[in-house]
């Protein structure tokens, strides 16, 4: 950390000499290292007085400072004084997506995506130090050479950061911002508006693309009716353009890995397995059933291993259940498959009755043996449709229900004790990808 003091006036701490303002708000400057010779973005952070206020803005500078991520803004030095510090990060060359949509437009639905996708890793490596990021259209910078920077340094203001991942995306997609009331309509550096407000008569709704529900889902005003992270991934991951596979590693995979970090289940994340969770393949609707599927046939052994149960099921044909792979495990990581199978005489019905599990758990926040339960909530890119909601209570469970034309197909994911897991809902959504894709490929 450098001091403020310095012998030359016309430096920084001695060492940086600020050459223009980057913001509207006189907060960032680009200025240049004259030690190492190198341009560097300095952004002036207000300190809030002494007690539990600064004490956690310092904590989240400290945890910054050891972040390290080809997605996020490096921090190099912080400069103090009494009322105030300066962060000097990395000048990250490029243009921010409000630039760039402002001046050539809207951006392709499958690089919308592919953007998202690369915010979403960003935002796992700085969850992992204790960081959190501003992801907002202004703070995402897209590179040269390929990279997309969150350059934002730090979020002191405590939003929520996939809300302001749906603001970004809908403004990539739409080339405005949503008029979402509580919003700030993303400027430019020179403080100018990224279109003009009389521009915003479209609200927060989007075009016809197929990341529409949920990038609305992530603007909704109730917190409730959101998607999680998982879902916007899994969606995302659906119309972003595949990487070679020489260069792929499943964000699933690093996904899980960052929440047993987290979790402090590191041994177990790895070593459950180290094969990339199977790329998901476009849906494609396999028309209506005349009779149940084999549910028992729906999962190869591999992927049942990567959920760590059973590779034979226990239970009827109809409503197989895969009990943990390995029983003295701690409760905590035993894990249990469970798959149901309601066939409707039309996918109508079969919607009908979806919608009907929706409106039943919002007004029921326990289930018939008394269990806590979250409301069910749409999810992207399974089948024609799909919900997902989550069960407390001795064990944590994850229910996913998708249809496919006229079958609706349930699949529960849990640990057999322990608090709720976000690597349960990502299991429980990847079990549900691959059960809708081997009935796709069944037909």
């Amino acid at each position: 950390m450098t001091d403020v003091s310095s012998p030359d006036p016309g430096l920084l701490a001695g060492r940086y000499r600020l050459l223009e303002r980057r913001d509207h708000t006189g907060t960032s400057w680009r200025a240049r290292d004259e030690l190492l010779g190198r341009e560097v973005t300095i952004a002036e952070v207000r300190l809030p007085p002494p007690g539990p206020g600064r004490d956690r803005l310092l904590g989240q500078i400290r945890a910054a400072a050891d972040l390290r991520h080809p997605g996020v803004t490096t921090l190099h030095d912080v400069i103090s004084a009494p009322d105030r510090m300066w962060l000097v990060a990395e000048a990250v060359t490029g243009r921010s997506l409000v630039q760039i949509v402002r001046h050539e437009g809207p951006l392709p639905q499958e690089r919308a995506a592919e953007v998202g996708l690369r915010v979403l890793d960003a935002l796992n490596a700085a969850h992992e130090r204790g960081v959190n990021l501003a992801a907002t259209p202004d703070t995402v910078v897209l590179t040269s050479d390929g990279r997309v920077v969150l350059t934002g340094i730090l979020s002191l203001s405590g939003t929520d950061e996939l809300r302001d991942l749906g603001t970004t995306l809908f403004t990539a997609m739409e080339g405005r911002a949503p008029t979402t009331g509580s919003q700030t309509v993303p400027r430019m550096a020179d403080g100018s508006p990224l279109a003009d407000p009389s521009e915003f008569t479209g609200g927060m709704t989007t075009g016809s693309g197929v990341l529409a529900p949920i990038v609305e889902g992530l603007l909704a005003d109730d917190p409730a009716r959101r998607p999680d992270a998982t879902s916007v991934r899994l969606a995302l991951e659906q119309v972003s353009p595949k990487p070679p596979r020489s260069r792929l590693r499943s964000p699933l995979v690093v996904a899980a890995i960052a929440a047993c970090v987290l979790a402090g289940g590191v041994v177990w994340g790895v070593s459950r397995s180290s094969t990339p969770a199977v790329e998901a393949a476009p849906y494609v609707d396999p028309g209506p059933f005349t009779a149940k599927p084999d549910a028992r046939g729906l999962f190869t052994a591999e992927q049942l291993n990567q959920l760590g149960v059973k590779t034979v099921p226990s239970g009827t044909g109809e409503e197989p259940h895969w009990g943990t792979a390995n029983s003295k495990d701690p409760r905590n990581l035993q894990r249990q498959l469970s798959v149901e199978e309601r066939l409707f005489p039309s996918a109508s019905e079969a919607s009908g009755s979806l919608a009907g599990s929706v409106a039943y758990t919002a007004k029921h926040r326990t289930n018939k043996y008394g269990s806590p339960q979250t409301p069910l909530r749409p999810v992207s890119g399974l089948g024609n449709e799909a919900i997902v909601g989550e069960v407390t209570g001795g064990s944590y469970s994850v229910t996913v229900i998708v249809r496919v034309n006229n079958l609706l197909l349930t699949v529960q994911y849990q640990n057999s004790g322990g608090p709720p897991d976000e690597e349960i809902t990502r299991n429980a959504l990847t079990a549900a990808r691959w059960a809708v894709e081997s009935l796709s490929r069944g037909r």
